[in-house]
């Protein structure tokens, strides 16, 4: 107990006092707007039912595995709703992370985004295979694997839930640093209804890019509903090959689809079986430019890439009376194939030009079942179970272009197949007791088992021929939570919370003995990492919900870091290499001035930095920076509307977006990335079931810098430098023509 007190007092305060401060600024305003504002005109209260967005409405979410008002959950929570992901135009996660306060991340490019939370971040491991310090559900059905997350296009969502700091109780491993949840809109009983949208734009630099996507509810009966959304997309890429002179070579085109059938036989029960496919090939796997902020790539072959992924998913809650029993059974199987131009690792070598293709593939299959009491008691609780099977393949052979393709695996200049099996199993349980009626206690814990298996098989020349390597690891682990808040009124909360979460451990088969060039001596196996999160925050509703506010102070103690690193003898794997400390602040406000301005930001401000490293590790030292999290992030929206005619509704909507400077990897290679602002801008019009918006996407036409890499070595016999930079999309102005029916 010294330790949580030691830990969690003075620095959690001294944070909580900064982010209290930072919220008062934006108090004036709206105090004056709820003294004055008048009352709702009802001439316009057709429009505003229709067209206008419901600023005092409450927003319900399910993050704790029940139906809650968001301000009532004592968690740090950002909801985002579809219609709010319509307005801004966002089609996928990168589109609103940034507006999300506590969340950094790496967009690599479509299908290679990786997410971080709060400061947790070891750097861009994507596509490595080692476990995602954040889990991703879509919906029922978690999708974490790898690093890299599935690019879900963002049409038919009813919102997306951003839970920081860990959840190790409710969603287990991979719940590192936090969770999102993609939540779509389910089948409805009581109408028939449609939607369709087109949206064409042109990017500067690029080309024509279009899209289309609609989604249609059909009720069969009283109680049988389906909805089915269709959607394709193509993007016309802005990136042009410094060596061939290829234009847009990072082309994309995307399509997928959604299908979901609800059955509710009884009042009691209800079934919803839903499907999801999407499929996207992208024309450039690196999103990069050699020639920083030119939209140039030096690529000696090129790097398709393709995407897809199927999932499945059976949800059923049965309502006991005094608790609701919810089963969800879901299959997830993920495709990934892609080619590297390596010519410059080859040329180092002597060796000509070289066909470098990959694949990694991914099923899983999960089961959850949980247990939720009913009613609004003193005692509140959950129990649950959950089980994992997931089979990951990686393979990738390298061979020459200038001779015949290899007739057998032997024949391949390179050839490595990694076969990865896990299995987790958990118990989960989590209650919640009224200390008094404003006043309530809640503590869970969730206890874990994984056990991994790898067998990695290598072949070929560059190899020294056939070799197979296999291990086994197996973990246990106990992930508790506590929680203490207090409601002052209906429309206020305060709370504090101690939260632990894990990864879970892996394997590093294949490794040869360390030889003398080795300088770190990376183990058969890698352990979990795990860290305690500390937190206090506040949320308010103020000025009759004319302003909502949202403030957070965290301090997390991170242990055993897993990271990749080179041994020095040009052989990686990953060790638990040290421990680090991320402390900071959020804040977030929502508001509206009068009836026709309404105001939204963030501010967050986040300090993760190494704090000690094993013996050996010398990639990394004390005091380090965490790769990829800037200090200060900061975001920003306006949108003023009025009423036209009965049915209509008219806005100008602006969005900012600012990230900080940042460190590009963890390590004495480190390079530096400068810190950028993004700026967009929407103008529309809603009138009866039509919609129309044009907008401004990167209005000034930023060359942002999201991440950035050194590569070295040969080409056409000189050495290179490759300064890599990874680069946003450019200026992109487009409209918007949509019907509901």
């Amino acid at each position: 107990m010294q330790k949580f007190r030691s830990i969690s007092g003075a620095m959690v305060l001294r944070y909580a006092l900064l982010a209290s401060a930072a919220s008062q600024a934006v108090l004036a305003p709206f105090a004056a707007q709820a003294q004055t504002a008048p009352a709702q005109d009802t001439a316009g209260s057709a429009a505003s039912e229709t067209a206008r967005p419901d600023a005092t409405q409450d927003i319900v979410v399910t993050a704790t595995r029940r139906e809650e008002r968001l301000i009532d959950i004592p968690l740090s929570i950002q909801a985002v709703s579809g219609e709010e992901l319509a307005k801004t135009g966002a089609v996928n996660f990168a589109d609103y992370a940034r507006t999300i306060a506590g969340v950094s991340f790496l967009d690599s490019g479509p299908g290679r985004a990786q997410i971080f939370i709060r400061g947790v971040s070891t750097g861009g491991d994507v596509d490595t295979g080692k476990e995602s310090t954040v889990g991703v559900y879509i919906d029922e059905t978690p999708v974490t694997e790898g690093s890299s997350q599935p690019d879900l296009k963002l049409y038919d969502i009813d919102r997306v839930e951003v839970l920081r700091g860990p959840q190790g109780t409710l969603y287990g491993s991979g719940s590192l640093g936090g969770t999102v949840r993609i939540l779509t809109n389910q089948p409805r009983f009581d109408e028939a209804a449609g939607y369709l949208q087109l949206t064409g734009s042109t990017t500067r630099h690029g080309g024509e890019n279009g899209s289309a996507n609609g989604w249609i509810n059909v009720p069969l009966s009283d109680t049988v509903a389906i909805r089915a959304v269709g959607y394709a997309l193509h993007n016309a890429g802005f990136l042009d090959n410094g060596f061939s002179g290829e234009k847009d070579i990072n082309h994309e085109n995307t399509f997928g689809g959604r299908l979901a059938l609800r059955v509710q036989p009884t009042d009691s029960l209800n079934i919803v079986l839903t499907g999801y496919y999407q499929d996207t090939k992208v024309g450039a796997y690196n999103r990069v430019t050699d020639r920083y902020p030119a939209l140039v790539i030096n690529q000696s072959v090129p790097e398709p890439f393709e995407d897809r992924y199927g999932i499945v998913n059976l949800k059923v809650d049965l309502d006991l009376g005094f608790a609701t029993l919810t089963s969800s059974s879901s299959y997830f199987d993920r495709r990934r194939y892609f080619e590297n131009d390596i010519d410059y690792f080859l040329g180092s070598l002597g060796a000509p030009s070289g066909f470098s293709p990959l694949a990694y593939d991914v099923t899983s299959k999960a089961q959850e079942l949980r247990l939720a009491s009913a009613g609004a008691g003193p005692f509140r609780w959950l129990v649950g179970g959950f089980y994992l099977d997931r089979a990951e393949r990686f393979n990738q052979t390298i061979n020459f272009r200038a001779l015949p393709p290899p007739t057998s695996q032997a024949g391949n200049v390179f050839f490595e197949d990694t076969r990865t099996a896990t299995e987790q199993y958990a118990a989960f349980g989590e209650a919640s007791y009224d200390i008094l009626p404003n006043l309530t206690a809640t503590a869970g814990v969730r206890l874990s088992k994984a056990n991994r298996s790898v067998v990695q098989v290598n072949d070929g020349a560059f190899l020294g021929g056939f070799s197979r390597a296999e291990g086994d690891f197996s973990e246990r682990s106990t992930t508790p939570k506590f929680n203490l808040s207090y409601k002052p009124s209906e429309d206020s909360l305060l709370y504090i919370q101690a939260a632990k979460g894990f990864r879970t451990g892996g394997i590093n088969p294949g490794l040869p003995p360390c030889g003398a060039t080795c300088t770190v001596d990376v183990g058969a196996s890698f352990g979990s990492d795990s860290l305690w999160n500390y937190e206090v925050g506040t949320k308010l509703q103020l000025f009759d919900k004319a302003l909502a506010l949202t403030a957070s102070a965290f301090l997390i103690d991170w242990k055993d870091i897993q990271l990749n690193v080179n041994r020095g003898d040009g052989f990686n794997g990953f060790l638990n290499a040290g421990n680090a400390r991320s402390k900071g602040f959020e804040v977030e406000a929502n508001g509206r001035i009068g009836e026709q301005l309404r105001l939204g930001g963030q501010v967050t401000y986040t300090d993760a930095a190494l704090r000690s490293v094993r013996p050996g590790v010398t990639v990394a030292a004390p005091g380090m920076r965490l790769p990829d999290i800037a200090r200060w992030t900061m975001a920003g929206n306006a949108e003023w509307g009025t009423s036209v005619g009965e049915t209509g509704y008219a806005y100008v909507r602006g969005d900012v977006q600012y990230v900080g400077p940042r460190p590009s990897e963890l390590g004495p290679t480190s390079l530096p990335v400068a810190d950028y602002t993004l700026v967009n801008l929407r103008v529309g019009l809603n009138t009866g079931p039509y919609q129309f918006s044009l907008f401004a996407n990167n209005l000034t036409d930023e060359r942002a810098q999201l991440s950035r890499t050194q590569l070295s070595g040969v080409l056409s016999g000189a050495p290179v430098v490759l300064d890599r930079v990874t680069i946003n999309v450019p200026r992109t102005i487009g409209i918007s023509i949509a019907r509901s029916f």
